[in-house]
C-alpha cells in the first residue's frame, strides 16, 4: 500500500511540474499571448491576444493580408454578415471604421500606419460603438506587436527557405 501511495505521489508531483512548464508554442509579453497558428503543416498566421477586465477577448492577427483586430464576447448577439460603425481611439489618433460581425465577434483590418504607431505608444485603446465603449489596456503592446511581426516574418518565410522541413510554428 505504501508503494502505491508513493507512486501516486510521484506521479502527482511530475504532473504538477509538467503543468507549470511554459508552453513553447505561446510567448507571454505582459498580458498578451503571442502564438503561431498553422493548419496541419501549413503556417497561416500569428496572433496576439488578451482578455479585458470586462471579459472581452481582444486579438490582433498578422497574416498575409496584414494586421487585423478582432474582439469577441459571449454576451454579444450580433447579426452575421452585418457591419457596425465604430471609432477607435489610441492616444491622439482616431480611426473611423465599420467592423464586420459574425455571431458574438467583430473584426476589422488595421491598415492606417499612423494609427498602428499609436497602438504601440498609447496606454489604451477605446473602441466606441453606438451602445458602449470597450476599453483595452495596451500595456506591453509595443513589445507584443513587435513580437507579432517577428513571429510572422520567421514563420512566413520558413517554407520559402527550406520547403522540405516543416516550420516550427514558434512565436
Amino acid at each position: 500500500m505504501r508503494i502505491i501511495t508513493a507512486l501516486a505521489l510521484s506521479f502527482a508531483t511530475v504532473a504538477a511540474a509538467a503543468a507549470e512548464q511554459p508552453n513553447e508554442e505561446v510567448v507571454a509579453i505582459g498580458p498578451w499571448k503571442i502564438e503561431a497558428v498553422s493548419k496541419g503543416q501549413k503556417f497561416e498566421r500569428c496572433t496576439m491576444s488578451r482578455t479585458t477586465d470586462d471579459g472581452v477577448d481582444v486579438r490582433f492577427t498578422r497574416d498575409a493580408d496584414g494586421l487585423d483586430l478582432a474582439m469577441s464576447s459571449p454576451k454579444w448577439k450580433l447579426g452575421r454578415g452585418k457591419s457596425y460603425p465604430v471609432e477607435l481611439a489610441a492616444g491622439s489618433s482616431t480611426l473611423q471604421a465599420d467592423v464586420a460581425a459574425a455571431g458574438n465577434s467583430v473584426s476589422l483590418p488595421i491598415k492606417d500606419e499612423k494609427f498602428l504607431r499609436s497602438l504601440k505608444l498609447a496606454d489604451g485603446l477605446d473602441v466606441k460603438g453606438e451602445g458602449a465603449t470597450i476599453k483595452v489596456a495596451l500595456d506591453k503592446s509595443a513589445a507584443g506587436l513587435e513580437r507579432l511581426e517577428a513571429c510572422y516574418a520567421k514563420n512566413g518565410s520558413a517554407t520559402e527557405t527550406n520547403p522540405f522541413v516543416a516550420p516550427k510554428g514558434k512565436p
